[in-house]
């Protein structure tokens, strides 16, 4: 539902232009060895005979490369296709903060309202909560996924919205509301109780009215595990020893307008068209969802209102993930070089941020990333043991295999490997394109390395 919000956060985006696609319409491959690539990104980052992925480039508004690796169904040996529905987690944001925005359009609310003219009973404890701080999460109010001590059977069962909001109601407030920026699914959850009592339809009412069926997306839905969905997958999650289990039950309802769509590749594409024609929101307005948000202290957030915005080899980039039991999402654009690219899997611990922003780089003609060759001098003063949190025991390793450096989490099952562009610079394919910069002290001793992502900076800290 979030993204992922351990250190290893990649950075979110997406995108839109303007013509109608129709799902069986042929995708158009213009340049072959272009093709190649995009073929080379999905061997690369699934695998043929487990929970795969689905890639979808455009480029000028055409779909230049559509295709789909992995199993639908592992247990059945069914494979993946571009047709397959899957859940899109936090995808959903984007959606639930147009249709917020579509309400501003019609004069029944402003951005800056507060929250309690629409939900009087909500406990703010004396602050302004607006509409906008919600947005943007930078209201303070607690995220209801990261709430220690509720039960894990809340999951499972199927909750209204007030139970959802009841949750975190009472909880005390993270910071005041517009000084810090802080994801938070409740965010999102109260904007779409917002949406339900605005528009007096249900948000799945309401999502399917004014977005799908206008844009044709004739393959999203609001997830039940009581529909029929045609194409609809299986998720999973990978365990240690790369034992692939089915993902826990999870009951839609508890990630409602924070992320229960479930869709295909291409319906995101229509989505991105139809936004980008401004079919369902004008310009203007649509604008206010990719303009940063500005805290309190006139420090700008690199946030703006349902995606995050930041930038990719230098060009700007509009951008999301998802994760949600089961499965993984992404998406970017990349509006100077009208590059869209979406990235979805049915496996949920696995990154689709990576071939995303890779994909995105080749579509965009960005150079390739140079990687070098360290010394074993070099690598042997990063082997050590790393910790993103002192007052936590878990750590992470640095060590040397097969002539390249490795960073694993102790207890994890895979190690990532440490791509080097300088000889204190590295990337990680896995949550490219974060940038990680090794840090000394003053005698030359490797004190930790720096994570620069999209919307932080982290200082991890070598322990041994």
């Amino acid at each position: 539902m979030k993204p992922l919000l351990s250190y290893f956060k990649p950075f979110l985006l997406l995108g839109f232009i303007g013509i109608n696609c129709v799902f069986a319409q042929p995708v158009k491959i213009e340049n072959p060895p272009v093709k190649q690539k995009f073929d080379q990104v999905m061997v690369a980052s699934f695998d043929r005979n487990g929970p795969g992925g689905v890639l979808l480039v455009a480029k000028h508004g055409t779909v230049i490369y559509q295709n789909a690796i992995g199993k639908a169904n592992v247990e059945l040996d069914v494979p993946l296709s571009p047709a397959n529905v899957f859940r899109v987690g936090s995808l959903t944001k984007q959606f639930t903060a147009v249709a917020i925005l579509q309400l501003m359009e019609k004069g029944r609310l402003e951005l800056n309202d507060d929250i309690t003219k629409f939900i009087p009973d909500y406990p703010t404890h004396g602050n302004h909560v607006s509409i906008a701080n919600l947005l943007s999460h930078t209201s303070g109010i607690k995220d209801y996924t990261d709430i220690k001590g509720l039960s894990p059977d809340i999951r499972r069962r199927k909750s209204t919205v007030t139970e959802i909001i009841s949750l975190f109601k009472d909880e005390p407030m993270d910071f005041t509301p517009g000084a810090e920026f802080r994801y938070s699914n409740s965010n999102y959850i109260l904007l779409g109780y917002i949406i339900e009592k605005l528009s007096g339809k249900s948000y799945e009412q309401y999502i399917k009215e004014h977005i799908f069926t206008p844009l044709d997306m004739s393959h999203a839905y609001y997830d039940s595990p009581e529909k029929t969905i045609p194409n609809r997958l299986t998720g999973y999650v990978q365990r240690q020893g790369d034992t692939v289990v089915n993902a826990d039950y999870f009951d839609p309802s508890n990630a409602y307008a924070a992320g229960a769509l479930v869709m295909t590749a291409e319906d995101l594409f229509k989505w991105h068209m139809g936004l980008y024609r401004y079919t369902i929101l004008k310009k203007e307005n649509l604008e206010k969802a990719f303009t940063p948000f500005k805290l309190n202290n006139g420090q700008l957030t690199k946030y703006g209102f349902g995606w995050e915005l930041d930038s990719l080899s230098g060009s700007p980039a509009i951008q999301h993930s998802g994760s949600i039991n089961g499965f993984s999402a992404y998406e970017i654009y990349l509006p100077k070089e009208d590059v869209f690219v979406v990235c979805l899997s049915n496996r949920m611990n696995i990154s689709t941020g990576g071939p995303a922003a890779i994909a995105a780089s080749i579509a965009a003609d960005k150079p390739n990333v140079k990687e070098i060759q360290l010394s074993k001098a070099q690598m042997t003063a990063y082997i050590g043991f790393y910790k993103f949190k002192l007052d936590q025991p878990t750590k992470n390793q640095v060590f040397i295999k097969n002539g390249k450096l490795y960073l694993q989490q102790v207890g994890a099952p895979h190690p990532w490997e440490m791509h080097f562009t300088k000889s204190t610079e590295f990337y990680m394919y896995e949550v490219f394109p974060n940038n990680h910069v090794f840090a000394f002290d003053n005698a030359g001793k490797v004190t930790g390395f720096v994570i620069h992502a999209a919307n932080y900076v982290s200082i991890i800290t070598k322990v041994e």
